[in-house]
């Protein structure tokens, strides 16, 4: 998959909901599952291929992790 702008930006998007405070304000499973649909939204829009969706997931796994830890 080639990186187009529009990926960009949405990745850009993923990557700042840790700076965003009512995202912040959530609870874990909150935050958790925002992340999730986020990636499943990306995914099958085509804006991002199976490999990055992983990616996505795991991200997300981790951070959920953190946030109960």
């Amino acid at each position: 998959m080639t990186t187009d702008i529009q990926q960009v930006n949405e990745m850009e998007a993923w990557h700042e909901l840790l700076n965003d405070s009512e995202f912040e304000a959530g609870s874990p499973e909150y935050r958790y599952e925002t992340r999730l649909a986020l990636a499943d939204n990306m995914l099958e829009r085509k804006v991002i291929d199976c490999g990055e969706w992983r990616e996505l997931v795991e991200e997300a796994v981790a951070g959920y992790a953190d946030d109960v830890g």
